[in-house]
């Protein structure tokens, strides 16, 4: 708890450092302050009460259920009259111009509470107009009571104008999240704005500096890839209306997840794009497999914009590629580097087409035990064709490599899919070859418009599994990014390759008998109205695994047990 605090109370102050660092450069243009106070920068807690809660629910996962009232004696002084049902938090607003902003602290009498904390050195004066000045090792503050609150700042003048009720401004982040911060971008004063983008432009030019080996094609590719870049992030800075971040641990549902979340300025490019990402449909559903050790889909629209920036950045790594071809590559002669190249063009040649097509549909899956490992990726491409004929080329070049096997073309067909299958000698080592066999098995799968690749144990029998939910489905919704892993599947089999670390194997007993299906971590892109939120979720099974994890570590460090038994974090 006592961690937790003061790493809040940095944070806290960070921010309001930065309010104070830009009221200091607007000071010489006070006089041109355009209206009302609006918020710039938010930063909340969701109270005491609240953060007790969720330490304990951390606690319980590891056998501490009281885990937070082990550190409440040691910040008593801190707290006193403190309203620990209450948020807190950090307010930095701006009226186009100036800036302003506090701590904001549910303690409805800051005398009683400065007063708990003279024995740390804390004293204070009267600096007028119901202001407090509170010094303490050299460092200094300035305090007022308003409306049952407590409002602390580093400068008098920026507790002029805050809210009656700074719980209204903090009420939206604190419904969600324990911690939350949010950006109000529009509302950073224009010429701030405007020297972020200077400077964004400033360092990009500096960087831009010709290199003594790099010819003009490198040199042009490079330059345009940059200056893409920088116009994305100045058209970031106009058109994103608010970023929000957030943390909550949930133990209602058992879950901790983090939030990122990003909105548009009303009718802007960025606002259109967003609308691009409406309700994305797929035709590789089959990749959709929640019960795996790993999945990920990924399905949108790709605008005219992102179009021309992402073939940019094709063109260049077309360049840096040939360049590494010829001046890195260890390949035996000219004839072998051209043919290394043009495989590589194809593979380019593919991208582009697709790029070009306007659409991102692909997935991969991964299925784990500890006695086997299949993976199968594949989604859209325009043009297969490409991919085809750029694998020939490497197989030519792998022909004068003794070692190299041999693929056989079209060796089997399934749904329209033609399967190309390579199968390499597994290294002899115990845990490679219980996971894959005798063999390591590759299949590439060229169909009209997609391409697969599956490598593994009846890897190619997953992929035409993969294609035939695929077909049962198509035009499935779901939303534009997905990634899932079962930290359980991927535990219980490290555990099995290692039955001799008493650690692993209590996790992984933990995770099989007291967390089953629930042991997740999901990253998960969301369109939201007029914007999008990606959200990294841990389940609780994941939490209880670390809980265990840690206590069983620190048992046997300290020599108490050779094996920690299940349940002994309970």
């Amino acid at each position: 708890m006592k961690n937790r605090l003061g790493s809040s109370l940095k944070l806290l102050s960070v921010a309001l450092v930065a309010a104070v660092s830009l009221s200091a450069l607007a000071a010489p243009l006070r006089a041109q302050a355009t209206g009302e106070m609006k918020p710039v920068v938010l930063v909340t807690l969701s109270g005491y009460d609240a953060l007790k809660q969720d330490i304990n629910f951390i606690g319980s996962l590891a056998g501490q259920p009281e885990l937070a009232s082990q550190f409440e004696p040691f910040i008593l002084g801190f707290t006193q009259g403190l309203e620990k049902d209450k948020p807190l938090g950090v307010l930095i607003q701006s009226d186009g111009m100036n800036f302003g902003g506090a701590i904001c602290l549910p303690i409805k009498d800051l005398a009683t509470f400065v007063a708990n904390l003279k024995a740390f050195g804390v004293t204070t004066a009267d600096a007028g107009n119901g202001v407090t000045q509170i010094s303490a090792n050299g460092q200094q503050l300035f305090g007022k009571n308003e409306g049952g609150w407590t409002f602390l700042s580093m400068m008098p003048q920026m507790l002029e104008n805050l809210p009656a009720d700074p719980a209204e401004a903090f009420s939206s982040l604190i419904k969600e999240y324990d911690l939350g911060i949010r950006a109000n971008v529009q509302n950073i004063p224009e010429p701030y704005r405007q020297m972020a983008m200077q400077q964004l432009r400033a360092g990009m030019e500096a960087g831009m500096k010709r290199k003594d080996d790099e010819n003009d094609e490198q040199y042009k590719a490079r330059t345009a890839l940059a200056n893409s870049q920088v116009e994305q992030l100045e058209r970031m800075i106009k058109e994103i209306d608010q970023f929000t971040f957030g943390l909550s641990v949930d133990s209602e549902q058992q879950r901790t997840f983090m939030d990122f979340v990003y909105t548009a300025v009303a009718g802007s490019q960025l606002a259109e794009q967003l609308k691009t990402m409406a309700d994305p449909k797929t035709n590789f559903a089959g990749f959709f497999q929640p019960n795996a050790a790993g999945m990920m889909m990924v399905s949108s629209k790709i605008n005219d914009s992102d179009i021309a920036q992402t073939k940019q950045m094709v063109e260049s790594l077309r360049t840096q590629i040939a360049t590494g071809i010829d001046e890195e590559s260890d390949l035996p002669s000219d004839a072998a580097k051209q043919t290394a190249k043009d495989a590589c063009n194809d593979f380019i040649d593919a991208m582009l087409a697709t790029v070009e097509a306007g659409k991102m549909d692909a997935g991969a899956v991964m299925n784990l035990s500890p006695e086997a490992l299949t993976v199968v990726a594949g989604g859209f491409i325009a043009d297969p064709a490409k991919i085809e004929s750029g694998l020939k080329k490497l197989a030519e070049l792998g022909k004068e490599e003794p070692e190299m096997p041999p693929v056989k073309w079209n060796a089997e067909s399934h749904a329209g899919v033609n399967f190309h299958t390579l199968s390499a000698p597994t290294p002899d080592e115990k845990e490679a070859r219980q996971l894959f066999g005798e063999t390591i098995d590759f299949a590439i799968g060229i169909g009209k418009d997609s391409v697969y690749f599956a490598m593994g144990r009846d890897c190619l029998a997953a992929a035409k599994k993969v294609i035939d939910d695929s077909a049962a489905s198509p035009g499935k919704s779901i939303a534009p990014m997905e990634l899932s892993v079962s930290v359980g599947q991927i535990i219980n089999t490290i555990a099995a390759f290692d039955a001799d670390d008493p650690v692993l194997k209590t996790v992984a007993d933990t995770l099989k008998t007291e967390a089953v299906g629930r042991d997740h971590v999901r990253i998960v892109a969301q369109q939201i109205e007029n914007g999008l939120r990606t959200r990294i979720e841990a389940e609780e099974g994941v939490m209880r695994a670390i809980g265990v994890g840690v206590k069983a570590a620190q048992m046997q460090a300290m020599g108490a047990v050779q094996e920690v038994p299940v349940g002994a974090a309970q």
